[in-house]
C-alpha cells in the first residue's frame, strides 16, 4: 500500500504556480537518491528509523557502484538507517566525505506514525479534500507540513552545490523529501509533484544553472549511468516533461 496522498479529486482546479527558488548558477549537479525497499512494517512509519530489506541492501550496494565513475566531491545524507547506509555506500565508492544532517530526514507524520495502514489509507480518504486545498501547509496529522519540510531541508541540497564546486555531489534521503525539494527548485506546485515518480534506489539529477535549476534525470534507475536510451527527437525517456 502506498503511503502517499490519494489521487486529487478529478474536479481538482490545481494550486496556483509558486516561483522557483533561485539557483546559485554554479553548475553542480546534484543527484538526490531514494533508499533501497525496506523491510517495512505493516504501518505507516513516516521518520521512524526502520531498515533495508536484504533487496535493499543489494540496491545500496549498485546503486554506490553506479555512481563511483562521477567523483562526486560529496556525499549529505539522512540519518535514519536506510539512507545513511545508502550514503555510507556511495561514500566508500567515490572516496568522498560524507555529512549526516537531521535536515533530510523523511516527512514527520505526527500522531499517524505506527498507526496500521489501513487505518492510515482511511484516515486520508477523510482528509482528501483538506488536504488537496493546501498541500503546502495542511498538517491534519498533526506531524510536519510540506512547507516546513522544505524549509529544514533547502539548505542541505544549496550545501550540497557548495560541496561540489561545480561537479558532483549525492544526496541520500526519502522519497518525500526529494520529491518536495525538487518541486521547490522548478516551481513545481506541491500537487502536481506527487505525479513525479521516484521508487526505491532510484535518482533525481538537478543542475544549478545560470537561469535557475534544471531537471536532467528523474526516476532514474542507476543513477550515474548513461541514459537507457537517447530518443533522437527528444528527452532521455526517464525524464518527466509534463509535472505542472
Amino acid at each position: 500500500m502506498l503511503l502517499s496522498p490519494p489521487p486529487p479529486p478529478a474536479d481538482f482546479p490545481g494550486e496556483a504556480e509558486r516561483p522557483p527558488r533561485p539557483s546559485l548558477g554554479t553548475g553542480a549537479r546534484i543527484w538526490l537518491v531514494r533508499h533501497g525497499r525496506v523491510t517495512a512494517p505493516d504501518t505507516a512509519y513516516g521518520d521512524a528509523d526502520v531498515p533495508l530489506s536484504q533487496e535493499g541492501l543489494r540496491q545500496t550496494e549498485a546503486v554506490a557502484r553506479s555512481l563511483a565513475p562521477l567523483g562526486a566531491r560529496g556525499v549529505l545524507s539522512s540519518p535514519l538507517q536506510r539512507a545513511r547506509q545508502l550514503g555510507e555506500a556511495v561514500a566508500r565508492a567515490s572516496a568522498a566525505p560524507l555529512q549526516i544532517t537531521d535536515r533530510l530526514k523523511e516527512l514527520h507524520r505526527g500522531e499517524w506514525q505506527g498507526v496500521a495502514r489501513t487505518e492510515y489509507a482511511e484516515r486520508w480518504a477523510r482528509e482528501r479534500d483538506a488536504y488537496w486545498e493546501s498541500t503546502l501547509t495542511w498538517r491534519g496529522h498533526g506531524g510536519e507540513s510540506e512547507e516546513e519540510m522544505v524549509e529544514r531541508a533547502w539548505p542541505a541540497l544549496i550545501e550540497a552545490v557548495d560541496v561540489a564546486t561545480g561537479g558532483v555531489a549525492v544526496i541520500t534521503a526519502h522519497r518525500q523529501v526529494i520529491r518536495a525539494l525538487t518541486a521547490a527548485a522548478l516551481g513545481v506546485s506541491p500537487g502536481a509533484s506527487h505525479r513525479m515518480e521516484l521508487d526505491p534506489a532510484h535518482g533525481i539529477l538537478l543542475r544549478d544553472a545560470s537561469g535557475g535549476w534544471i531537471l536532467e534525470r528523474t526516476n532514474a534507475p542507476s543513477p550515474g549511468a548513461p541514459h537507457a536510451a537517447e530518443p533522437p527527437d527528444g528527452p532521455p525517456r526517464d525524464v518527466v516533461t509534463q509535472l505542472r
